[in-house]
């Protein structure tokens, strides 16, 4: 072999394991397996801190009227006018 010819024999090599890569990452068989699923907000809905006992941390809370506020959690009722 020539010293002219490794340079070429290496970018080959190099080109080849990208195509087996990008091809890898592009299957179908490729995607996360496992993975949380995601669900629209519901209209009004948004994420406050909970005052619930078993929440204390921030999480979905839809409006149910007068200005409180629901946690889609623990079921919590906060806010509004006293």
């Amino acid at each position: 072999m020539s010293a002219e010819f490794l340079p070429w024999a290496g970018a080959v090599l190099v080109m080849g394991g990208a195509a087996v890569t990008w091809a890898a990452r592009l299957a179908p068989s490729a995607g996360a397996k496992g993975t949380a699923g995601f669900s629209e907000v519901p209209p009004g809905g948004r994420f406050l801190v909970c005052a619930g006992p078993r929440c204390g941390e921030v999480l979905l809370h839809v409006p149910v009227g007068d200005g409180r506020w629901e946690c889609t959690c623990c079921s919590t009722v906060t806010g509004g006018g006293s």
